[in-house]
């Protein structure tokens, strides 16, 4: 295990071999777009694959070489990995690991990643991954059910005046016991800049929202409402 939590296979070699799911694509603002994709190695001590990233040098170029992000392993069982550009033009990029997130950060003008460290949102079994989401004043939320008694789901906020993730926040429980939410299945910001967000229950054909009581802006209080609202469709409308 790293420092920061993440789990380290540091024997691998760096040999990018089967792939496991398919690539993920990052829009960058100045037209460019960035790629994620997780390959197995088969130096690797572990098993376990790792995530690699290569980037388009102009706008509808060609991509270049892919090169490995770091030793964390991704997994078990799921591959999952998810990223977004921050206010500051870098990168954020997330991995599924050992069922909580790895995070490590690229800035702006490229080069070497940080080091992974452990995210602290961490969903029960099967109850989805992480979701990322861009407000329009280039603040950054990330979104995951969550397994503590006392609430639903859980955020945390980059802000983007100064690129720092804040604790993560509450956001509601379901209003009925032993109701279990997956991963957020639409996030949409409102006119006055809230958010309201709908998720899937993890193992059941209902939907339920939450619609911020007031946007973000940093300063500690409760955004969310203490209750998720179950849907009367799976639109939520």
């Amino acid at each position: 295990m790293a420092a920061g939590g993440c789990s380290m296979d540091t024997a691998a070699q760096g040999v990018a071999g089967a792939p496991s799911g398919s690539p993920v694509s990052v829009p960058r603002a100045d037209g460019r777009v960035d790629q994620f994709q997780v390959f197995y190695d088969s130096t690797a001590s572990q098993g376990l694959p790792f995530v690699w990233h290569r980037a388009q040098a102009a706008p509808g170029g060609s991509y270049g070489a892919w090169e490995r992000v770091s030793a964390g392993t991704v997994g078990p069982k799921a591959s999952f990995v998810t990223a977004i550009e921050n206010a500051a033009g870098g990168l954020e990029l997330f991995w599924l690991d050992h069922g909580g997130f790895c995070h490590t950060v690229q800035g702006p003008a490229g080069g070497a990643w940080s080091a992974p460290e452990g995210f602290g949102l961490q969903p029960s079994p099967y109850h989805g991954f992480l979701v990322l989401f861009k407000r329009s004043n280039g603040t950054l939320i990330a979104m995951a059910s969550s397994g503590k008694p006392d609430r639903s789901m859980e955020s945390r906020t980059q802000l983007s005046s100064d690129g720092v993730w804040l604790p993560p926040a509450h956001m509601g429980k379901v209003t009925e016991a032993s109701v279990g939410l997956s991963q957020p299945d639409t996030v949409t910001e409102l006119g006055d800049g809230r958010l309201k967000v709908t998720a899937r229950e993890w193992n059941r054909d209902r939907y339920w929202q939450i619609t911020e009581e007031a946007p973000d802006t940093g300063v500690p209080r409760g955004w969310w409402p203490a209750q998720w609202q179950l849907c009367a469709t799976p639109r939520c409308d």
